[in-house]
């Protein structure tokens, strides 16, 4: 039977995948165990090519970096040489800056973080029954002047050494998971075969991101009917632009707020400047509430030490997050994923809840590229308002 209508080829491709799918997942259904088995197993064997995926376009970005913006005065050049080589060595500078930094992290950063948070538990444990016996005295002051007799008897009952032994506990916790930490690196160690393998897929998705787009592209208008694959088509550009502007985004701000902050409280002297600048620049990775994650484990630090250092802090910190905010982010890094603050706040609740750090990562952008088509198809559908003729406003402003 043969198709001349170009509609009727197109129904017999919707018909084959709608026809194909149902039998897959009746056969998922019937054979649920099998199936997840399989999965289970086929998501061991292709991890390098998902972490490669993954690592390709995380460094896409300082691709994109060296390509577009570093390499740009090159661009007038007709020199063949130059076009050849331009993308293998922004893929090479890419790795390299990337290389860089895990061992400037683990060379420099991480020993300096183990040394204070080693010399913050001892002062923990040290300050606590100071401030216990000046906070209890304090209340007794008050209890006494304003004749507050039930405080005062509160404050005799109340049992404070256990207080104070709870606290201790939370210091040597803190020291514990340090230690998991480390032995959960060690852990990690033995899956290197997969992040090299990871780390070659994702070279060669970076050389030639191109012809695997081209090849996409192809597969959709060949296996879809046009409409549709011109659908995906957009929608797929639509999440890149969104994804990588959110990579890029909260990357820039990381390394931006983190190196004003260990400025800040270096030239003001505040102590352990390395460990909260960098709890900071880590907070900065989860959009809006990152920041007030950041800011109050640093004032939390910094009070059970200097109390008065603490308030330092929090008013510095609201001072850099404003000009960060307002003059530094919007020109380093233009414009954002386009998603109100209350739906990033609910798509940082709501993922961070289901998937931990990865969801909110993914969920973030992937609820701004929801809501943008969400919000073409409610204006699509809008009547469209009339418009009005010339001098009709102006009549009415008159009336």
């Amino acid at each position: 039977m043969r198709f001349t209508d170009e509609k009727s080829r197109d129904r017999l491709k919707v018909g084959s995948i709608l026809l194909v799918l149902t039998a897959l997942l009746a056969m998922a259904v019937l054979h649920f165990d099998k199936v997840l088995g399989a999965i289970n197993t086929l998501g061991n064997t292709l991890s390098p090519v998902v972490g490669g995926l993954v690592i390709a376009y995380i460094l896409n970005v300082f691709v994109h970096f060296f390509e577009d913006i570093a390499f740009k005065p090159f661009e007038s050049s007709k020199s063949k040489v130059w076009k050849k080589l331009r993308r293998p060595v922004s893929v090479t500078l890419a790795y390299l800056v990337v290389i860089l930094l895990v061992v400037f992290i683990v060379c420099f950063i991480i020993p300096s973080l183990v040394d204070s948070m080693s010399v913050l538990t001892v002062t923990i444990q040290r300050n606590l029954p100071i401030y216990a016996n000046q906070a209890m005295g304090w209340a007794n002051d008050i209890a006494q002047r304003y004749d507050l007799t039930f405080i005062q008897e509160f404050l005799n009952e109340f049992n404070w050494s256990s207080l104070l032994n709870v606290l201790g506990d939370a210091t040597k916790f803190t020291t514990e998971i340090l230690s998991e930490v480390f032995n959960m690196t060690a852990n990690v160690a033995s899956g290197v075969f997969a992040m090299i393998m990871g780390f070659i897929f994702s070279v060669y998705m970076l050389s030639g991101k191109e012809k695997l787009i081209r090849g996409v592209k192809d597969s959709l208008r060949a296996f879809l009917p046009k409409r549709a694959a011109t659908v995906v088509a957009r929608v797929a550009r639509l999440a890149n632009r969104v994804f990588f502007s959110f990579i890029r985004g909260q990357l820039t701000e990381c390394v931006i707020l983190g190196v004003l902050c260990y400025i800040g409280m270096s030239l003001l002297q505040l102590d352990y400047a390395l460990l909260i600048s960098s709890v900071v620049a880590l907070g900065a990775l989860i959009p809006i509430l990152g920041a007030y994650i950041g800011a109050g484990v640093g004032a939390f630090i910094l009070l059970l030490v200097h109390p008065i250092d603490a308030l330092i802090f929090v008013v510095f910190l609201v001072i850099l997050q404003q000009v960060e905010g307002n003059l530094i982010y919007p020109r380093v890094v233009g414009s954002s994923i386009g998603l109100p603050p209350i739906w990033t706040i609910f798509a940082v609740t709501f993922w961070g809840g289901v998937m931990g750090i990865v969801g909110i990562w993914i969920g973030t952008p992937l609820t701004a590229v929801f809501y943008r088509l969400f919000r073409e198809q409610v204006y699509a559908r809008l009547p469209k308002r009339p418009q009005a003729e010339p001098g009709t406003e102006r009549a009415e402003e008159v009336k």
